[in-house]
């Protein structure tokens, strides 16, 4: 499916023409090595092999450019879904391409009759938040203790906020 982003700069507005496809295993290696770089808690590859081989899973790229710039990852079940993972080069972060992945997600999941999206994001992922929380997402939920903090200091762990948004009403 063909979507024009526009990007806001402070001097001109840009055109961007994007696709998303579904992910599958051909774009493994890519989606592994997008994952190590925006994450500071990445997925390893058989993670990410796992959820993609999973037949019950949606899975999408973003390309621009034929540039995958982002993947996402969600697990439906009766009538509603998981996001799983999320992911977005780092220099094509903060330009709306999270939320168009989310967008998408959404309106192929609304299809399928399902109706509640859930996700669960680090309580320190300020970023991640703050999108979720401009696309209509809330807060529901706090897992105490639930991530470690990052990879050398598993003993130190960080709440996980879980949160929902109702795709039935968009």
């Amino acid at each position: 499916m063909k979507l024009v982003i526009t990007t806001k700069t402070k001097l001109t507005t840009k055109h961007i023409s994007t696709f998303f496809k579904k992910l599958t295993l051909y774009e493994i290696d890519t989606a592994a090595q997008l994952e190590q770089e925006s994450s500071k808690n990445p997925w390893s590859k058989k993670q990410l092999s796992e959820s993609i081989s999973n037949p019950n899973n949606v899975c999408y790229l973003l390309e621009v450019k034929s540039k995958i710039i982002g993947f996402i990852i969600a697990m439906p079940s009766v009538d509603s879904a998981d996001i799983l993972n999320l992911a977005v080069h780092k220099d094509f972060k903060r330009k709306g391409y999270g939320s168009s992945l989310i967008e998408y997600l959404s309106m192929n999941l609304k299809k399928r009759h399902i109706k509640t999206l859930f996700l669960e994001v680090r309580q320190g992922n300020f970023a991640a938040i703050a999108l979720y929380l401009s696309l209509g997402f809330e807060e529901i939920s706090i897992r105490k203790n639930y991530y470690a903090k990052n990879s050398n200091q598993l003993s130190i762990k960080e709440d996980g906020i879980i949160m929902r948004l109702e795709i039935s009403t968009l």
